[in-house]
């Protein structure tokens, strides 16, 4: 059996394991006092929304294809999508565009990346804004993926959500979105790590390995 870990998503054939809820930040904030828009997730611009903060013509610097498609749909235009989908080779590659610019990053609350870091002294005049959380939101023990399963993570925090709520099986085989989300895993396990940073690349792995 697939299981998927940090996604809501529903796929034929995958059993999604929803062990976290995000919680959405109260702030307020003018992004017309900005050249650009720093995003690393998708509940950045769900933040915006949920805070009623209307889309401006800035320059949008995107992890991946799904956050520039939120962020498409959310009113902004001008978004370039990045060729790095990991967190400190997506801040090294867009540092050089965005160095000396006001630039605003809406960011989680813990970061398994240092994105910020980077970008700051790469020289980015960079406002930070806590837009969201992950918050842990545990399962029956009737939910735990029997043993031989296929186990897909989207994030760092989906990993300790996991173990935080089942522990680990040493016959299960783990798929991970991306360098940083696999880096969490191999205290404990061998993540095959999906060739592209997207969910439908990960499940087509994970089918392999049954």
């Amino acid at each position: 059996m697939i299981y998927l870990v940090g996604s809501n998503l529903e796929f034929d054939g995958v059993k999604t394991l929803v062990l976290n809820e995000i919680k959405f930040n109260k702030f307020s904030v003018n992004l017309a006092e900005f050249e650009t828009l720093v995003l690393t997730s998708k509940n950045s611009v769900n933040a915006l929304r949920f805070n009623q903060i209307s889309p401006t013509d800035l320059q949008i610097y995107s992890i991946g294809e799904g956050t520039s498609h939120a962020a498409s749909e959310f009113g902004f235009a001008q978004i370039y999508t990045a060729k790095n989908a990991h967190g400190n080779d997506f801040a090294a590659e867009i540092a050089p565009f965005i160095k000396g610019k006001k630039t605003l990053f809406l960011r989680a609350l813990e970061t398994a990346s240092s994105v910020g870091e980077i970008l700051r002294k790469s020289g980015v005049n960079l406002t930070q804004i806590i837009a969201y959380e992950n918050v842990f939101k545990p399962l029956n023990e009737e939910q735990k993926p029997p043993k031989n399963s296929a186990i897909i993570f989207t994030s760092p925090s989906a990993v300790r959500n996991f173990t935080r709520n089942f522990g680990w099986d040493e016959s299960y085989k783990a798929v991970s979105i991306g360098l940083t989300t696999a880096k969490e895993l191999e205290a404990f396990a061998s993540p095959i790590v999906s060739a592209q940073q997207n969910i439908n690349a990960c499940v087509s792995l994970a089918k392999t390995l049954l």
